[in-house]
């Protein structure tokens, strides 16, 4: 697999770029080395398509178009031709008179194209609908009373929207009929608290980032499956991770980070996701989807291992301090990011949205007002005045932007790290014994007495979690909380330091808040206030065996 993925990024270099073929050897090696050490992966259905099937591109989603309420001939086609090439997709339901049944029939489209056994990854889609469409009170429960295993649904809320509720006043549709918003926010609190959807999307603010917003064509209009970036009309998405944990250094007792290491390694992937999309651009379903593509060339670099760090370094996912060093990361890894872009921009010349007049990095202080009014322990605030500087003086800029937190689910497994930016998901492996990760920390604390060890873990084993485990310390214990004993609060809070409108990363991050079942409806619309209150772009929340299905969760 690493030999046919790294073979086929790497083929454009010469063909496309005339990099010396010694050159592109160099760099498939090290990609590869990447790889295999555990540092940085591409995203799945890159590794999936590549050298596979040479007509297939290397993306892993696109904004599919849709209007009306019945699912056409035309709209069919193009939507199989891009689930064929292993894509999942995003829809904007704005202009359906009837989205419930147009969301069913493409839902019962991936279900039928699934039972084939045609397909070699799940086809996951997005349904976005404005919160001001007539139809807003049916999309909301499309999925309470109907299954729909292959879509993910949100409403696009605005901020107006939030407000209203929050005040519990009056809120007008887009046919002029008047709601209360308080209710129609409970509504969807109480769909989300009964199966998981829809979730809440800001879509205003994540345009606020988009450098090209202003541009009706480059506008967003929709997310992929997990709402971790902005998509406008036919746009595509190429991804990879870098395995944060990898970069953990241990020196007589002290825990430190990589950063060179780091440096090189975001420098790869930018390369090598630049490289996808060149790839990918004569093999798209679409040719609108080309022309975007081409135009912006995004790349979305995303990380997994970052409860992996948080135990190396003794920290409570629900912590400042890991929050602090949350953003140190994302945010180092963000501006490497644009370095490398710049030195690609100038080996292949910049992105031609570069040329635009509407374009946010070359008229006005776009990275300085994004990134420098906040700065991190790895990226000061002199860093990002000189970088914006540099992109507006020299237009160089290969890639319009270069950060986004996918939730990196199989490319996790695949590197033994836990998840994107989520805590531990659960103390268990797959064969219901303790995480390695788990056991390794707590030979760590205890001073590697294996027999207190082994103790704990029986502990934990049959209660189901180390919170009730007296032999360990508080402070070990708050290390060892799952995704359901952390307050909710702490997961706005991670999610909108690293990717809310202060936060580090150019697009959003995929998250949820998950819950205990005791959770009430009422719970879940706080949850949804302060997602807004704090500033994050998207948000979702699971309730604890809500879905049969879910996956074990001790």
């Amino acid at each position: 697999m690493i030999e046919r993925v790294t073979s086929t990024l790497f083929s454009v270099e010469e063909q496309m770029f005339g990099t010396p073929p010694a050159d592109s050897k160099k760099y498939a090696t090290a990609l590869a080395e990447c790889i295999v050490s555990g540092a940085a992966i591409p995203g799945t259905p890159l590794l999936t398509n590549a050298g596979r099937d040479e007509n297939r591109s290397l993306s892993s989603c696109a904004m599919i178009p849709v209007i009306g309420s019945t699912l056409d001939e035309a709209t069919e086609t193009k939507l199989l031709s891009h689930y064929k090439q292993n894509m999942g997709a995003g829809f904007d339901f704005n202009d359906c008179n009837d989205p419930v049944a147009l969301l069913t029939q493409i839902n019962n489209l991936a279900a039928r194209e699934t039972a084939t056994g045609n397909y070699d990854r799940y086809i996951g889609n997005m349904g976005l609908l404005p919160i001001t469409h007539p139809s807003i009170h049916q999309f909301i429960k499309a999925k309470r009373d109907r299954e729909m295993k292959h879509f993910n649904i949100s409403i696009n809320v605005s901020e107006t929207f939030m407000e209203r509720a929050a005040n519990k006043d009056l809120f007008s549709l887009s046919n002029g009929k008047q709601v209360q918003a308080d209710a129609l926010l409970y509504a969807i609190a109480e769909n989300a608290w009964s199966h998981g959807d829809p979730g809440l999307i800001f879509l205003d603010r994540m345009n606020r980032d988009n450098p090209l917003a202003d541009r009706e064509e480059y506008a967003y209009v929709t997310t992929p499956p997990c709402a971790e970036l902005g998509l406008a009309k036919e746009e595509t998405c190429h991804f990879g991770y870098i395995n944060l944990g990898s970069f953990i250094l241990r020196r007589r007792g002290d825990i430190h980070i990589d950063y060179n290491k780091m440096r090189e390694i975001t420098h790869l992937l930018t390369r090598a996701l630049d490289n996808a999309i060149e790839y990918s651009l004569s093999r798209y379903p679409s040719p609108l989807s080309a022309s975007i593509s081409r135009t912006t060339r995004r790349i979305a670099i995303g990380v997994c291992g970052l409860a992996d760090v948080f135990l190396a370094y003794k920290l409570p996912y629900a912590s400042a301090e890991a929050r602090t060093l949350a953003r140190d990361l994302l945010s180092f890894i963000t501006y490497a990011a644009k370095c490398a872009s710049i030195d690609l921009a100038r080996q292949r010349e910049s992105c031609p949205a570069m040329k635009f007049p509407a374009n946010k990095y070359v008229h006005g202080s776009f990275l300085e007002e994004k990134y420098a009014q906040k700065p991190t322990h790895t990226v000061s605030a002199h860093d990002w005045a000189c970088l914006a500087s540099d992109i507006r003086n020299s237009k160089n800029l290969r890639n319009l932007s270069v950060t986004a937190l996918a939730p990196s689910g199989r490319s996790s497994l695949l590197l033994d790290a836990t998840s994107s930016i989520e805590p531990l998901f659960s103390i268990f492996s797959h064969d219901g014994t303790i995480q390695p990760r788990i056991v390794n920390f707590l030979m760590d604390e205890l001073n590697g007495n294996a027999d207190t060890v082994a103790q704990v873990c029986q502990m934990a084993t049959l209660s189901g979690s180390f919170q009730q485990c007296e032999l360990l310390p508080a402070s070990i214990r708050a290390c060892l909380k799952t995704a359901k004993e952390i307050e909710p609060m702490a997961h706005l809070q991670m999610a909108a330091e690293i990717a809310g409108v202060e936060g580090v990363v150019d697009e959003a991050a995929s998250k949820t808040v998950n819950l205990p079942y005791d959770t009430r409806v009422s719970d879940v619309v706080d949850i949804f206030l302060q997602a807004y209150r704090l500033g994050l772009k998207n948000i979702s929340i699971y309730r604890d065996k809500t879905k049969a299905a879910q996956p074990e969760m001790l």
